[in-house]
């Protein structure tokens, strides 16, 4: 029996003094019930809380308390678990999927039925009732129908329920429970909202920044000295350009803080408080999947090694960090493994409403796949097979020859088994390697436009084609593989010294495209304003501004001094002196 809470304990102490318990005990029961767990009723169920209102259901004609108000939930068959049963009823008497984890959070025994209550918090849902039930309703704590089940009255006077009702907890029993599963990310919570973010990953990946493969050993990472670590790190908008913050850095990107860190799988992840509204509003966006990026950093004696593989590329193997400076948050992060982004949690992804058996089968045949196309790609690489020959034989070697003198077997047996953990470590990094790195290769090449994506260039051309030709110029056409920020932004450079606000920006930082918008309107309104002022060239001459008539005309129009073109063309000035009037 799993370990009892302080609401169970009295739900347990009130159970024993309560008749019937949760299932009340019929007149015809006998004594040879009690005492005799063998003859115990098994029964289970779940308590949902939405917005703090409990689910209850009426039950119909065909059991024990007909009318009254209950749970749902029902016996455990021959064979099946707690929890499982728990779900089965729901679904059958509710029509309802219980999805992801649920808590235990009752336990009641009466002599005649020993019950589990589970608890769930979800959102406000309508069953679909089968024929043990005629009612069901969504019951604030003072608005509890009557008459309850003894049961169900025994828990709710509990306070069991207090372990699932959001409104009592603390943003750390949020947190918990986002680990845990049984909220999904992301939470509001007061003045902020909660998200589970990847802090970091393990094994091998690529950094395309430093052209390099990396491996993460994961006994370094995914231990409780590590988690320790991760407690109030820094969680910021993208990387500062040095990588580090200091307290310019710090005041201008932080957006919040890791709160509870804890390991999944072969990663560790966080829950963080995030305060920024914009930071939330984008992470909450679920068309724009986002990931992180940690920053660790290493001295010369923190035990990285780097090895260049049979292809001539480099693997570096990481030693201990000395520091863990901040957690970024960015589109495409090193360990998403080549993967679309996955860093940053969302309860909107497709993902999270899968049931359990669907993300396992999933999540194996992903595991599947990804070992098939590992092998695959490692045979096909002779360098690696010869190398891991090599490396085989070399043991093999040391083995023959520190066999000869028996005073020491002891340390060849131990280099022998170095060398042989040594090779096999770096075959496995240099597999994972090289996988990751033809991903995230494949990743890198120019996609194909797609018809939205020519209409959204054209667009952006025809706006700078109609500013350039008031300079007498047309706008350059979109380069192969340029995507559609940069080429706005390349565009906006012809134009951007004409603009007093944006003169001085630095336009390829700008990623956000409401922010491009607001530049590129102000950029091409001051540069029209430019084109069309009146205004002779600060060195003399004339100058030309072009338009077009309403029938599509171009039309010139040249301000400055005309001498400076016509007096080419005039005859030289003549000065009388004598007019000899006898003439």
């Amino acid at each position: 029996m799993p370990a009892t809470s302080p609401a169970q304990e009295r739900l347990m102490q009130a159970a024993a003094h309560t008749p019937g318990g949760y299932g009340g005990v019929p007149q015809n029961v006998g004594k040879e019930f009690v005492g005799d767990s063998s003859k115990r009723i098994q029964a289970a169920g779940i308590a949902f809380m939405a917005g703090g209102k409990v689910l209850l259901m009426k039950r119909g004609d065909g059991g024990d308390y007909a009318g009254h108000w209950a749970f749902p939930g029902g016996h455990i068959e021959p064979e099946e678990g707690a929890e499982e049963a728990a779900r089965r009823e729901v679904l059958e008497e509710a029509g309802y999927s219980t999805t992801g984890a649920i808590r235990n959070i009752a336990f009641t025994d009466n002599g005649y039925c020993q019950f589990t209550l589970f608890g769930k918090n979800c959102q406000e849902f309508a069953p679909v009732l089968n024929d043990e039930n005629t009612e069901f309703i969504w019951a604030a704590p003072d608005e509890y129908p009557e008459p309850l089940h003894p049961g169900t009255k025994l828990i709710l006077d509990g306070n069991a329920l207090d372990q699932i009702d959001v409104s009592k907890m603390t943003e750390l029993d949020i947190a918990r429970m986002i680990a845990s599963c049984e909220l999904t990310s992301p939470q509001r919570w007061a003045n902020m909202s909660l998200f589970a973010l990847r802090i970091t990953g393990t094994g091998t990946a690529y950094r395309s920044a430093h052209d390099e493969y990396v491996y993460r050993p994961p006994e370094l990472y995914l231990n409780d000295e590590f988690l320790q670590r991760c407690n109030g790190l820094q969680v910021i908008w993208v990387h500062p350009p040095e990588d580090r913050l200091d307290s310019e850095e710090f005041r201008k990107r932080t957006i919040g803080a890791i709160l509870l860190p804890y390991i999944q799988g072969d990663e560790v992840w966080g829950v963080a408080k995030i305060y920024d509204d914009v930071a939330i509003q984008i992470m909450s966006d679920p068309e724009r999947p986002l990931s992180t990026s940690p920053t660790v950093v290493f001295r010369e004696t923190d035990g990285n090694s780097e090895v260049t593989l049979d292809t001539g590329e480099k693997l570096l193997i990481e030693g201990r960090p000395f520091l863990l400076d901040h957690l970024a948050v960015c589109e495409y992060g090193v360990w998403d493994k080549g993967g679309n982004p996955k860093g940053v949690l969302n309860s909107t992804s497709e993902a999270l409403k899968m049931t359990e058996e669907e993300k396992k089968a999933e999540e194996k045949a992903k595991a599947d796949a990804e070992l098939a196309e590992l092998k695959a790609k490692a045979d096909a690489y002779d360098g690696l097979m010869k190398a891991k020959a090599d490396a085989e034989e070399e043991a093999k070697k040391k083995a023959e020859e520190e066999e000869e003198t028996k005073a020491k077997k002891v340390a060849a047996d131990s280099e022998e088994e170095k060398a042989k953990a040594d090779a096999a470590r770096i075959d496995k990094a240099i597999a994972d390697g090289v996988a990751a790195g033809l991903k995230a290769i494949e990743a890198r090449l120019p996609k194909a436009r797609s018809d939205a994506d020519f209409a959204a260039m054209a667009s952006a051309q025809a706006r700078a084609d109609s500013v350039a030709h008031a300079f007498g110029k047309s706008a350059p056409r979109p380069l192969d593989g340029e995507d559609l920020t940069g080429y706005r932004q390349r565009l906006l450079s012809d134009f951007q010294s004409h603009s007093p606000s944006w003169k001085g920006a630095k336009l390829t930082d700008i990623s956000d495209s409401a922010v491009l918008d607001i530049a590129e309107k102000q950029i091409y309104a001051d540069a029209m304003i430019a084109a069309n002022t009146p205004g002779a060239p600060s060195g003399g001459g004339l100058r030309e501004v072009k338009n077009r008539s309403d029938a599509g005309h171009s039309i010139s129009m040249f301000y400055g001094d005309p001498s400076a073109w016509m007096s080419k063309f005039k005859m030289p000035t003549r000065r009388v002196t004598h007019i000899n009037k006898g003439a």
